[in-house]
């Protein structure tokens, strides 16, 4: 049983090692690609220099030994040199990496438009004054979808999503009122059954929750679920963010099923969620909740996820020159109902950044670089 356990493993260590081989040589290549080759006498000089210079070694006893310290010298040279390759190579991958372009946010390519889907059937809901739904009570038009008046009925799913530079208000069955922000996702029962009322989000949504203190409200994300029995919130879990729950008011349980821990929020508090790290900061929750009323408002937020917002409310492709810029936090009002270039405008007021427009892309870079 050893030996089959000592085999497997060293299958692994040999797995392991080649496949940490395999990522050098891709750094190797990419370096190549865009690197001119290291000086290597050069940066093997300056090593040398920062050698203890009173350091020195002790004269030969015998022939034999002389030859082995000669070997043994010669063997530490070469193992130096190639430590100061690597150093060299790695320092020069990750300039590489600090200074490569990176694409925030892509537009998106089709006609943008508020939908629903009933089932197998797919309705456009915005650029129209009146749509019908088959349940008798639910009025529907390009701003609102209402259900709190639907008819006694076996539930049905439906399934509301807004576009890039749109959002929507929903109001659900029990009377919840429901204000998604741009490319979001809403799934809910068009009338609610049992021990709870379910709803699932993907994008960012405002929740106004009716009182209920015997059936919770359940919003269900990808990584997050958010538990009320009657409040006001803001949940946030757009693909590839980190997710934020938002408490405005009264109390609010936030569950992590993959680090098996929930969290109570008070008012004014924010949890998020990065890697598997939970975060829980006092906040002024205006700065969370301004995007309902017409305004992006951002009070020490990282850059990109500023411009991920911007992207995605005026539907425009965003490319950071240099991805160090990414760690910038800043301070920025957007008015969503100004042209794009008005907030181009206002990111070059910034001592740091130079914003450029190329038909539907916008270009970030450092100033000092322009």
């Amino acid at each position: 049983m050893s030996r089959i356990n000592e085999n497997t493993d060293q299958s692994q260590d040999s797995a392991f090692l080649s496949d940490s081989l395999l990522a050098f040589e891709c750094r190797q290549a990419m370096l190549r690609n865009n690197f001119e080759e290291p000086a290597i006498e050069e940066e093997w000089a300056k090593f040398k220099q920062n050698i203890d210079p009173g350091h020195h070694f002790t004269p030969p006893v015998s022939a034999n030994r002389s030859q082995k310290k000669r070997y043994f010298l010669l063997g530490t040279a070469a193992g130096v040199a190639a430590v100061v390759l690597v150093l060299i190579t790695f320092r020069l991958y990750d300039s590489y990496l600090e200074n490569r372009p990176v694409t925030v946010f892509l537009a998106q390519e089709k006609k943008m438009a508020i939908t629903m889907q009933l089932g197998k059937t797919e309705e456009v809901l915005s650029d129209q004054v009146k749509i019908s739904d088959p349940l008798a009570g639910v009025s529907l038009d390009s701003k609102k979808a209402d259900f709190s008046k639907a008819k006694d009925h076996t539930p049905e799913m439906r399934t509301i999503q807004t576009s890039y530079g749109k959002d929507y208000v929903v109001v659900l069955n029990d009377g919840t009122e429901v204000i998604m922000n741009a490319g979001s996702k809403l799934t809910f029962p068009t009338q609610f059954e049992g021990s709870e009322r379910r709803v699932s989000l993907e994008g960012e949504a405002y929740f106004r929750v009716v009182k209920n203190p015997k059936i919770p409200f359940v919003v269900k994300t990808e990584k997050l679920s958010t538990r009320v029995y009657g409040t006001e919130f803001n949940v946030k879990a757009y693909k590839g963010g980190d997710p934020h729950v938002t408490l405005i008011e009264g109390v609010v349980v936030v569950d992590v099923p993959n680090l098996k821990k929930n969290i109570k929020l008070l008012p004014s508090e924010d949890v998020s969620l990065k890697n598997k790290t939970l975060e829980i900061k006092d906040i002024d929750p205006q700065y969370y909740i301004q995007w309902k009323d017409g305004f992006l408002y951002y009070d020490n937020v990282a850059l990109g996820e500023v411009l991920s917002d911007i992207g995605r409310w005026y539907n425009v492709d965003i490319e950071i020159e240099k991805s160090s810029l990414m760690a910038y936090r800043m301070h920025f009002v957007v008015n969503r109902n100004a042209g794009i270039e008005e907030v181009i405008e206002n990111l070059n007021e910034f001592k740091y950044l130079h914003a450029t427009k190329i038909k539907n892309k916008i270009s970030i870079n450092d100033k000092k670089n322009n």
